[in-house]
């Protein structure tokens, strides 16, 4: 399966991190060489086309040797293992094995199901229980009508003659009558629900049997997925996952071409030097692929497994901006607790009245200063209930997992006491509001709930789009590759986004993005998706090719000073 390499180009000195990489001009050699192979295999070529995640693993052998080793992730053309790509962790598709045994009998029982839920009788039986209840519902309904129209009539002639015997015994008789009817009607449903009782017992009884058969096939196969790690030690996907949040592994795990690839790799002796994992055809409706482009391992199946294997922590990945971040987090540590008088009178110009709007314009990244992104400079606005800040890409918003510094734990150390009404994405710039009282960080949490905050994004699009509208598509997290998003209509949240081409220049375009909500990756999973603008943002390291930075800037802020009541508007150009 190790496919020689022959080239001058050089190996790096250690494996790379396949959360976060770019490929290694070794690994693009490599891809050449799958792509050529996968050309001459036209029987796969449709199912290539409606999409597949293939990796490589450059390696070297014992005797110095320079190769890669190829992988698709799970099936291609109905098998795990073709000659040529390295064979699935554990072969379970053999016809006759125990996995396709039980398969065959759990599919079994799924037809069983099915015939007996389509079946005239059960049918039959569904339809009368609900035609009793519907009709015993009718019935009482029309009783106590009738009795709140005698009971009507009955106390206008209380109002003139008085209560008699006979106005309580037809009353009496009413409620002993109702009492009466609703045991009658429960009676026909308890009868209707007993006939069909057997047939639903048998249909539970026999979906409790599917359950129980695929969970034990389930725990059989993590079972026989047995990883190896660089040191030769082996754990089940069982154990491996035994020690994460989720407990259990997801359906598919060991299935990725990472860990195939590593666990061939280890399994024969070779030394990993890197890896590269890249999609080919169309991408999945819900989620965001580029035909050609490489990808991170996802988290939610791979990342446990890698980490065994490598003995990595993912926790570890340098930040995508490091340069940039350390120099504003190392010019705001030393910065003085008051600014210049210059940097307090470029703040910001309110709305007036009559809505004829002037705005303070300030680049993002100022070339001319030495430490371009100090709170000197990225602090646009200031008073006693709120600050403006232009914030710089590759700074977190608010603390996270690591011990990296944020807008928050900075501005800490300044004002003591802030509250983070919203947030940026660490790899977007631009202007952001914090609260410095309870009192304003309520108002401004209900501005932004009640969604009459304005914000509008510049974004640099990669490739040609022209023209304006509106994308409607609802997101929810990925569950088994986070942070990522996919687009969802089932269970997705709303999402709304107003777009504008500016300019088109050198094959890219500058967009105008005004969201409507709040989601998590919403504009740069709205410019990507296919049912969206289909054209990532530049720099998009989740949805589109990673460059320098996001080109993605909040460069424009509106709200309503939560003391005052006066409306201000902030606007920043973005540095791209």
């Amino acid at each position: 399966m190790l496919h020689l390499l022959y080239t001058d180009l050089m190996p790096p000195e250690r494996m790379n991190n396949p959360f976060c990489y770019e490929p290694h001009p070794l690994c693009l050699l490599a891809v050449e060489e799958v792509c050529a192979y996968l050309k001459g295999h036209t029987e796969w070529a449709d199912e290539l086309a409606s999409g597949k995640m293939l990796g490589v693993l450059v390696c070297r052998t014992a005797e110095g040797q320079l190769g890669f080793l190829a992988a698709y992730s799970g099936q291609l053309g109905g098998s795990e293992s073709w000659p040529w790509f390295v064979p699935a962790v554990f072969d379970y598709l053999h016809p006759d094995g125990y996995f396709k045994q039980e398969e065959a009998a759990i599919s079994a029982i799924n037809r069983r199901i099915g015939q007996m839920e389509l079946s005239a009788e059960y049918q039959q039986q569904k339809a009368r229980l609900q035609q009793t209840k519907v009709e015993a519902a009718a019935a009482v309904e029309a009783y106590q009508q009738l009795m709140a129209e005698a009971k009507a009539r009955r106390d206008a002639l209380r109002s003139t003659e008085g209560n008699s015997e006979e106005l309580i015994r037809e009353s009496q008789y009413q409620k002993a009558e109702l009492r009466r009817l609703k045991k009658l009607w429960k009676a026909r449903t308890a009868d209707a629900e007993n006939d069909l009782r057997p047939l639903e017992d048998e249909i539970s009884g026999l979906r409790q049997e599917r359950r129980r058969r695929s969970d034990s096939l389930q725990r059989w196969l993590f079972d026989h997925f047995v990883m190896l790690n660089d040191k030769g030690e082996r754990r089940t996907l069982t154990d491996i996952f035994a020690d994460t949040p989720q407990r259990v592994p997801p359906s598919g795990a060991g299935e990725c071409c990472a860990p195939k690839l590593l666990q061939y790799a280890f399994l024969h002796g070779l030394r990993p030097l890197c890896m590269a994992e890249f999609w080919q055809g169309r991408s999945p409706h819900a989620e965001v692929r580029h035909h050609g482009q490489f990808y991170p391992a996802c988290r939610g199946k791979c990342k446990p497994i890698l980490e065994w294997m490598l003995g990595i922590d993912v926790s570890t990945i340098i930040p995508a901006y490091p340069t940039e971040h350390s120099s504003w987090a190392a010019a705001n540590s030393a910065y003085p607790a008051e600014r210049s008088s210059e940097a307090a009178a470029n703040s910001c110009v309110p709305i007036p009245a009559d809505a004829s709007t002037r705005s303070l314009s300030v680049a993002s990244e100022q070339s001319s200063s030495a430490s371009p992104f100090t709170l000197h400079s990225s602090l646009l606005y200031e008073d006693s209930s709120v600050l403006v800040i232009d914030k710089p890409a590759g700074l977190l918003s608010v603390p996270g997992k690591t011990q990296e510094e944020s807008v928050e734990s900075l501005l800490r150390k300044h004002y003591g006491e802030v509250y983070m009404v919203h947030r940026l994405d660490q790899d977007t710039s631009g202007l952001m509001v914090v609260a410095l009282t309870p009192q304003a960080y309520h108002n401004l949490q209900q501005q932004f709930l009640s969604r009459t905050i304005y914000k509008k994004y510049i974004a640099l699009l990669d490739g040609e789009v022209h023209g304006s509208g509106t994308i409607r598509l609802p997101l929810r997290p990925d569950l088994l590759d986070r942070p990522r998003q996919v687009m969802d209509y089932e269970h997705g949240k709303k999402a709304l986004t107003d777009y504008e081409a500016l300019n088109t220049e050198h094959g890219r375009t500058r967009m105008a993005l005004i969201p409507h909500t709040g989601r998590t990756h919403q504009l740069r999973v709205h410019c990507a998706h296919a049912d969206g603008l289909a054209t990532p943002i530049v720099g998009d390291r989740l949805y589109g090719k990673p460059a320098r930075r996001l080109c993605l800037h909040a460069a424009e802020l509106a709200f309503r000073h939560p003391a005052t009541a006066e409306q201000m508007h902030f606007s920043s150009l973005p540095g791209f």
